[in-house]
């Protein structure tokens, strides 16, 4: 049978732009149909202009911080408008990358327009049917607004619109306390503004190493942020420019005021119109597609990756999702996702950086051995940077083998390449013992665990061997 294209990708986010240029890059016919803006998410509303954001808020906090370094310098205000207008040229400047105009260079047949999918190889754009052979759907994911009472009559921002703010605001009171909400929480409140994370959960970032919780709700409390755990949202009361969060918390109603207020309650798949029941194509409970390990949907031949499955909501992942699709639509050689090294960073300041095992993950699934936690003022880096507070904490099997990575600390993001380097090899918590690190450096923090977790594996007789050869 012949078709239109050989592929056709839905979504022009992370996803959908490795799978389109890839194929293209390596001799298939694709087309790439995008509704919005090219870039998706990550580009435009998430990663880019988030940490572009950051960068200006953390700089606010370094001037504050600057007396314990010697330097008297003093904040006179900010200037919002321009620091947003610094986020947009940051977009700016990446977007040709992403843009339809280099996709087309590129040999991508790139379609303006909301897709519907009508079977396997077909699909419906703009009125006009187009065939495929294989089509890959990689919408993404976009911000969850709950029916919260009083919500919708409330103005608020999500993500999405967050970076079009034009007033610093006084008091910002933030819905949920997930990496979204703690990021740009820390952030507008080292720029100046008075903030309080809201969230049901017990304790700050669930999915990370307690320790990490802990330390972070310590950091940010010290800060000037305040938070409500196991807080129940009841209602959301708007009075002419301000408003209030009537939260349940331990049997007492209390009211949060607020002049602006950011909805970070988690992700949903963006699936609307796109005609996944008519196709057969099976979601989960929560609406995201159901693929196998393959990236294979329950229809053949429409595969789908990124955040619109709903497993690992990263950009990072989303293009290695679409790696795998590539590998088995292209070249019939059966690729399967491997998600024992999943690494995530969370832009906080400290960051707080993970992959794969938590101590707790470890002992459910059965393979845990021991764990190991070093402080990052031992490293001499950190100290003489002032990047305390931190640690590392490594988590091992009963091989004594590498299966999980928490750093906590600035540069905690850069430092985790090393863990997943060591979770993909298997190789065991001393391997760091004889490489040479640069001095100083933090990620000398590696060598130092090693040769700790060394030291306390060695068994009485060993050590009257060793005493004995000397």
């Amino acid at each position: 049978m012949k078709y239109d294209h050989q592929i056709i990708v839905i979504g022009g986010g992370s996803a959908g732009l490795v799978v389109a240029a890839g194929a293209a890059g390596l001799g298939a016919d694709a087309a790439l149909v995008e509704r919005e803006k090219m870039g998706g998410e990550c580009l435009n509303s998430g990663c880019v202009p988030s940490k572009a954001f950051l960068r200006c808020a953390h700089k606010a906090a370094e001037i504050r911080e600057s007396a314990g370094f010697g330097i008297r310098a003093t904040m006179d205000g900010v200037d919002m408008e321009s620091l947003m207008g610094r986020v947009s040229g940051v977009i700016g400047e990446i977007e040709p990358h992403d843009s339809a105009e280099r996709f087309r260079s590129l040999g991508v047949n790139v379609i303006k327009g909301g897709a519907r999918i009508v079977d396997a190889h077909h699909i419906i754009v703009a009125e006009k049917e187009i065939s495929a052979k294989y089509i890959v759907i990689a919408t993404g994911s976009e911000a969850v607004v709950p029916p919260i009472k009083g919500l919708s009559e409330t103005p608020y921002y999500t993500n999405r619109n967050i970076f079009s703010i034009k007033k610093l605001p006084e008091k910002l009171v933030t819905l949920g306390g997930g990496p979204i909400g703690l990021e740009l929480g820390q952030g507008f409140s080292h720029l100046g503004s008075k903030v309080t994370v809201i969230d049901m959960s017990e304790r700050l970032f669930p999915k990370d190493e307690s320790e990490a919780g802990l330390l972070m709700e310590k950091v940010m409390r010290g800060e000037g942020m305040e938070f409500h755990l196991k807080a129940k949202i009841v209602e959301v009361i708007q009075s002419g420019g301000s408003g209030m969060v009537r939260i349940e918390k331990e049997k007492e109603i209390l009211d949060i005021p607020f002049n602006a207020l950011l909805v970070a309650l988690g992700r949903k798949a963006v699936t609307d119109g796109l005609g996944l029941n008519e196709a057969g194509i099976a979601v989960d409970k929560r609406g995201y597609i159901k693929t196998n390990d393959r990236q294979q949907t329950s229809v053949p031949g429409i595969y789908a990756c990124g955040d619109v499955c709903g497993s690992y909501q990263f950009t990072h992942m989303a293009g290695y999702q679409a790696g795998i699709v590539l590998r088995n639509i292209l070249f019939k050689f059966p690729a399967k996702v491997d998600y024992s090294a999943v690494p995530w960073v969370t832009y906080t300041r400290p960051e707080v950086a993970h992959a794969g095992h938590t101590e707790e993950s470890a002992k459910g699934k059965g393979v845990f051995g021991e764990s190991f936690l070093y402080d990052l003022s031992e490293s001499d880096r950190a100290r003489t940077e002032g990047d305390a507070p931190g640690f590392i904490k490594i988590v091992t099997d009963k091989k004594g083998r590498i299966i999980g990575t928490t750093i906590v600390g600035r540069k905690a993001g850069e430092m985790i390449a090393l863990s997943i380097l060591a979770i993909g090899r298997k190789l065991k918590a001393t391997c760091f013992m004889n490489m040479v690190f640069p001095y100083p450096t933090e990620s000398e923090i590696y060598g130092l665990a090693s040769r700790n977790i060394a030291k306390k594996s060695l068994k009485p007789w060993m050590k009257k061997v060793i005493r004995m050869m000397v």
